[in-house]
């Protein structure tokens, strides 16, 4: 069972929530990515899918977006979790993993590394 529930999460959309206490240094859940040429992101970020675009670790040429409950992980400059990049095979995983003990229902957040309401 996944130690999170997706929660509408006011003025901030879905979100995922700790359904029990998280211990520090959990991993919390992993998701596969899509694989993309990075002249294609602008039209990533331009969408709801902005906060699931993620660098490629190693080609600078592309980028990654999360598919699955990873995605909906919202940003704050002072995150409770972090994530991880793993290459499986061919393809790139996402694992996110608890900082700091989490509360039951308390909002698990990354730093995204931007801030995603600022303007251009």
């Amino acid at each position: 069972m996944r130690p999170y529930r997706v929660t509408a999460i006011p003025g901030r959309g879905l979100g995922l929530t700790a359904i029990s206490p998280i211990e520090p240094r959990t991993k919390i859940d992993d998701c596969f990515t899509w694989e993309l040429p990075k002249r294609d992101i602008k039209h990533v970020t331009e969408t709801v899918l902005n906060g699931n675009y993620f660098d490629h670790p190693i080609n600078s040429r592309r980028g990654l977006v999360a598919i699955g409950h990873i995605s909906l992980i919202n940003h704050d400059p002072e995150p409770n979790c972090e994530w991880r990049m793993i290459q499986v095979h061919d393809r790139w995983m996402i694992e996110a993993w608890s900082i700091r003990r989490l509360a039951r229902g308390e909002e698990l957040t990354f730093d995204y590394g931007y801030d995603p309401t600022a303007k251009d």
